[in-house]
Formats: C-alpha cells, sequence, structure tokens
C-alpha cells in the first residue's frame, strides 16, 4: 500500500492558520488587519467589541458605546456614533422611569385600590411610582402590591405586648379569664376548644361581679389627695399674706418709731403757769398780735416735712455737684427711677421733656435730679431724698447714698 505524502502547500496552510488562530487568542492581534489570505480566500476574522462605561450601553451594531437615558425618560433612538448623544424622550403623564435606562417605552404607574382599602401616600411622577399604604391604626396584610390594609386589633380584655406597625398587626396578652383567638381576648366561657381550655384552665379566673370596694378605695385616695394639694396651696397663699401684712407692719412702726424719736419731749408746767395760759386763750387777742401769732406761728406736723429714719441729726442741703447727683443716680433702682423722682417732687411733664432731650438713660437722670433741686432750692436736701427711699421700702439705697456721699470730698 502506498503511503500518501502530504503536499506542502497543505503544510503551510496548516501552520499559517495555527500561528493565525495563537496571535489572536494569545497576543489579541492578527498577523493580518482584516482578513487572512489563503489561496486567494479572504478568512474573516472577528472583531473585538468596545468596553462601555457605567451609564453607557454597547450599539446593536456593536461598534461603539451609546449613553443610557436617565431617569424619567425612555429610549426613542440610538446614538448614531460615539461622538453622538442618544436621543431621549420624557415619560409621558401616567407613566415613569426610576432610573438609568434603554426601555423603549416608560413603565405605567400603578393604581391604588380602594376596594382593598388602599390611600395613595404619594402621586406618581415620570421619576417614581404611585406610592400606596394604608390609614393610620391600619396595617398591611401582604407586601406585594395587591396588599389589603386591615384594621389593628384594640385588645379589648387584654393588654398591648407591642404596638401595631406597617406591616404586622398588634400583639396582645389577655387578661386572667380570657383567651386568645385571631388576636381578639374572648372570654374563657366561650372556649370549646382544648388548645383554648388549656390557657384558660392555666389563669385564675376573673371575679363574677366587679369589686366595688376596691374602686371605692381607689376614689378615695384620689379625693384625699387633691383635698391635701388645695390645703397646702391654701395655707401657702396665707403664708405669703401673713409675711406681707408682717413688713408693712414693721416698716409702718419704724416710721413712725424714728418720727417720734425727732419730736422734743414735754416739761413739766407748773399749775400757775397753766391757769395763766387759760387766761390767755380765754382773753380777746389784738389784732396786731393776732398777724403777729400768724407770721410767726409753728407749721402743723401735716405741714412739717417728716424726718429721716436713717440720719434724724440736721438737713443737708444737696450741693451742686455733679459727682453727687451721678452718686444718687447710681444708687437708686433703674426699674423704680420715675417713682423716686416723682415722689421727689419732679411733675411728669418735666420727666416726659427730659426724656425727649436726653436720649442716653444717665443723662437723663443726672438732669431730673438738677432740675428738681432748681425747683426745691434749699429744701432739696440728703434728708428729703433718704426719706422717699424709705417711703419706697429702699432703706438700702438710702444707706448706701449717704454712705458714699460721706467718701465725697
Amino acid at each position: 500500500m502506498a503511503h500518501l505524502e502530504p503536499s506542502p502547500a497543505l503544510v503551510a496552510t496548516l501552520i499559517l492558520t495555527l500561528a493565525w488562530v495563537w496571535a489572536e487568542e494569545c497576543l489579541g492581534v492578527a498577523p493580518y488587519p482584516d482578513t487572512l489570505q489563503i489561496h486567494g480566500i479572504a478568512l474573516g476574522r472577528k472583531k473585538r467589541e468596545p468596553k462601555c462605561q457605567v451609564g453607557e450601553y454597547l450599539h446593536s451594531s456593536g461598534t461603539h458605546c451609546c449613553m443610557r437615558c436617565h431617569a424619567g425618560t425612555y429610549l426613542a433612538e440610538d446614538c448614531p456614533s460615539g461622538l453622538q448623544r442618544t436621543h431621549c424622550m420624557q415619560c409621558p403623564k401616567g407613566t415613569f422611569t426610576a432610573m438609568d435606562n434603554i426601555l423603549k417605552k416608560c413603565i405605567s404607574c400603578q393604581r391604588c385600590r380602594s376596594e382593598f382599602q388602599q390611600i395613595t401616600l404619594s402621586e406618581c411622577t415620570e421619576k417614581k411610582d404611585t406610592v400606596c399604604g394604608c390609614l393610620p391604626n391600619q396595617f398591611q396584610k401582604t407586601s406585594n402590591i395587591l396588599f389589603r390594609c386591615l384594621n389593628c386589633s384594640p385588645c379589648h380584655n387584654g393588654t398591648i405586648r407591642q404596638k401595631c406597625t406597617k406591616n404586622s398587626d398588634t400583639i396582645c396578652d389577655c387578661h386572667p379569664g380570657y383567651f386568645l383567638h385571631k388576636n381578639n381576648c374572648n372570654p374563657c366561657s366561650s372556649c370549646n376548644e382544648e388548645e383554648c381550655k388549656k390557657d384558660c384552665d392555666s389563669r385564675p379566673r376573673p371575679p363574677t361581679s366587679p369589686s366595688v370596694q376596691a374602686d371605692y378605695w381607689g376614689h378615695t385616695t384620689l379625693l384625699i389627695g387633691l383635698v391635701a394639694v388645695l390645703a397646702v396651696s391654701l395655707g401657702l397663699l396665707f403664708a405669703v399674706k401673713l409675711i406681707k401684712q408682717y413688713r408693712q407692719r414693721v416698716t409702718t412702726a419704724i416710721f413712725y418709731s424714728c418720727v417720734s424719736t425727732q419730736q422734743p419731749e414735754k416739761e413739766p408746767v407748773s399749775e400757775v403757769v397753766m391757769n395763766e395760759k387759760k387766761a390767755v386763750i380765754v382773753a380777746p387777742v389784738p389784732p396786731q398780735i393776732e398777724n403777729m401769732w400768724t407770721a410767726n406761728a409753728v407749721p402743723s406736723i401735716a405741714e412739717q416735712e417728716l424726718p429721716d429714719c436713717v440720719r434724724p441729726a440736721g438737713k443737708t442741703q444737696l450741693p451742686d455737684n455733679p459727682v453727687v447727683l451721678y452718686t444718687v443716680a447710681d444708687h437708686v433702682l433703674l426699674s423704680r427711677w420715675k417713682e423716686f423722682v416723682r415722689r421727689l417732687g419732679l411733675s411728669d411733664c418735666e420727666i416726659e421733656r427730659i426724656e425727649l432731650e436726653q436720649r442716653r438713660v444717665r443723662d437723663a437722670q443726672y438732669e431730673m435730679l438738677r432740675q428738681w433741686r432748681l425747683q426745691m432750692g434749699q429744701r432739696a436736701t440728703v434728708e428729703r431724698i433718704s426719706y422717699v427711699l424709705n417711703q419706697m421700702e429702699l432703706s438700702g439705697c438710702s444707706e448706701a447714698i449717704q454712705e458714699a456721699l460721706s467718701r465725697q470730698p
């Protein structure tokens, strides 16, 4: 039998084919650009597809990448080339796309079903579907689109262990004498199954009639508490009132005790002198003497200026010194300044005029004291200021002013 020898052309063809496959698979290149010519026949080469980045997709021709359409739009036409944009259209009303896509049309919005007691929580937009939910005190029985809204169990004859949530009903713990059936607490008297009998037998039964005595003591305790609170409140109010009255009496007593200490003591008068005085009073008084007495008469107590309780010694006229006036202003409370100058004798018209002329509070205080000193003249004394402050129950301010003035050169 004769052996067939391979022709040189066939061997060369096999070698070239193997070399071309190895070069394409291992090196990623081919020895020829697009085709391989073997005996005049063009062998086609599969081109490598481009790798698209995030937010792009491969064109149907496989030659280039196109940008995806954004949420709220859909793909109307592919990009002609990698340098041109994809033609996207906005979703019509009643449809949406929630993310980047290459959809040929938008997705239809869902409709909340009233037959399942669903309500619309938010309307559908071009980028978001309709959101359906349930009313308060309701929960969704299932989590799919066709869920049904059911009312939360109120746990009558029981206590709530876990509150009702969006996707779960209330979890109840029944009172003694009741068993749980379909998340409702039913009385053990209606139990006909073995399972509920075990629960009812393991729990003490409630009394047949309500405990009147327990309710009585509960109401009595509440009433006693209310009476105690009312009594304590009235006691506090009464104590505050007594303290105010006591302070007022002490202030009045101190003031009149100071007044009484300023009055001169009466010397004993003999009977002869008393008889002479009676004779003088009974006898008619000539007009000249009566006029003289009237001119030199001592003013009554109502007309006299009451002495000061702090410094009853003498009358110290307020000097015409800005430092002194500012010292008085610094030691009187700003909240009671107008009351202070009114009691000194300054009219409201003068106070308002000075406030309008002097914008700064400290300058207005100084001007009010200066005007009062000019109006009063020699009667503008330190003792008058102390007397007014004592009337206002500001004896501390009075003492501070006198101490500050005593340090003035």
